[in-house]
């Protein structure tokens, strides 16, 4: 069996294992509220505020309202590859089936990334509808163009695969709660970090840390979408902020694959 033909039935695989988990209910719920809100900021951006004693058509500043709502459900799916990534590749380790998997043969390159897509698979496709909506909606009521999302888009499933790999690869030392609590906890950080540093106030410590030097989550989503934002004007270089977040990505790629080869079959994780 080819190694494209194996790595496809196996992520078909970790894709029913995915929509099997108990966790999708939740995630199924978060995204039809996530939706409910998304409808209600969008019809708001239709309206007429008054400023200083001037109306202003909302659709003016409607440009700000997307790239806040589409910078927060952004990264929100980030932590959710976390998260289902979090125990996706633990559980075949404990339950015995990684043997069988890899038994037919199948090399643990391929094993391991199959199990990623299958994590991916699900927090790409929220993502995907949770954001394309925002964008579909903003540009229907408010007119603004769907070109943005679309590299928006891309700036988040960046996003996805390095977090997604870091808590698989974090899974394989540490236990389920912790390397939850640690996706929630570096996704906050690093957007706090960036935030602070798009608005021109320099973090300093371990905040300024991760700007200058972690996955740019948050600034390479907002930079993204900023043309929705003309007027706005962003510290730093796109391009870096490009190379960096695809850095991060094949880093966190090759830490997993290189880590689970080391991993001695039929061991309990913690």
């Amino acid at each position: 069996m080819s190694a494209l033909r194996s790595f496809r039935l196996l992520a078909v695989e970790a894709v029913q294992d995915a929509v099997r988990r108990r966790v999708i209910a939740a995630i199924a719920v978060v995204s039809v509220l996530s939706l409910l809100g998304i409808d209600g900021c969008t019809t708001c951006a239709g309206g007429t505020i008054v400023v200083n004693g001037q109306a202003a058509e909302l659709p003016q500043v409607a440009g700000a309202t997307g790239l806040l709502t589409f910078s927060v459900l952004s990264l929100w799916c980030m932590a959710l590859a976390g998260v289902l990534a979090a125990e996706h590749l633990t559980q075949p380790l404990d339950d015995g089936s990684a043997i069988l998997g890899l038994a037919r043969p199948v090399g643990r390159g391929v094993f391991v990334f199959a199990r990623l897509a299958g994590a991916l698979a699900i927090a790409l496709t929220t993502g995907g509808v949770l954001l394309g909506a925002t964008a579909a909606l903003l540009a229907v009521r408010t007119g603004l163009p769907p070109g943005p999302a679309v590299a928006g888009f891309l700036a988040f499933a960046i996003g996805a695969v390095t977090v997604a790999a870091l808590a698989m690869s974090l899974s394989l030392a540490i236990g389920r709660l912790a390397n939850l609590l640690l996706v929630f906890a570096s996704v906050g950080s690093i957007a706090l970090a960036n935030t602070l540093s798009l608005a021109a106030r320099e973090p300093g410590g371990l905040l300024g840390l991760l700007d200058a030097y972690g996955p740019p989550l948050a600034s390479a989503v907002v930079v993204a979408v900023s043309g929705w934002v003309p007027q706005l004007e962003l510290p730093g270089d796109p391009a870096e902020l490009v190379f960096r977040s695809v850095v991060w990505a094949g880093g966190s790629l090759v830490a997993l694959w290189w880590l689970f080869g080391r991993v001695e079959l039929g061991r309990q994780t913690s």
